[in-house]
């Protein structure tokens, strides 16, 4: 029997600990989704009113920061199955894309939460950077919420955020 991918207790109560297990981001404007820190740098997804923003750079002075419209945010939520509870937000700049993942091994109670950022250019991957264990700080799972707040629907056949009316 597949578990609901909103509904699962396991997957609130394994991002709430991982959310309060890990320190919060310095530098977000709004609400900090996700933060780690790879080598001496620290990685951020921000939540700040209707935009979404991919921070990467040294702590309080990010080299990268981009912001896109909530709407246009590229998310893909856990399908509700499998071994892992993972999900990833994607953010695009000319040409090249910047993966946000986060992941925790549901069945294994000795897993530590794992995340990174993937950089692809085009369809080739050009770097893959994991954050540094126990550094991270994941709530990506709050923008399903947020899209929903603002109307958008997610189509599990599709695999798709869609505008209403949503299909049950």
């Amino acid at each position: 029997m597949p578990i609901p991918l909103r509904e699962s207790p396991a997957m609130r109560l394994a991002f709430l600990l991982i959310a309060l297990a890990a320190p919060a981001g310095a530098a977000c404007r709004g609400e900090t989704l996700f933060s780690c820190e790879i080598g001496s740098k620290q990685l951020e997804v921000c939540l700040s009113g209707q935009s979404v923003s991919y921070r990467f750079g040294p702590p309080g002075r990010p080299e990268m920061d981009l912001t896109t419209p909530l709407s246009q945010t590229a998310y893909q939520p856990w399908p509700g199955v499998g071994r892992a509870i993972w999900e990833a937000v994607s953010f695009t700049n000319r040409g090249t894309t910047y993966e946000v993942w986060s992941s925790f091994d549901r069945l294994d109670p000795d897993a530590r939460p794992e995340g990174g950022v993937n950089v692809m250019n085009g369809d080739a991957l050009a770097a893959q950077l994991t954050c540094r264990p126990g550094s991270m700080r994941a709530g990506l799972d709050l923008l399903y919420e947020a899209k929903e707040a603002i109307g958008q629907c997610w189509n599990r056949e599709r695999q798709a955020w869609t505008a209403p009316p949503c299909a049950p």
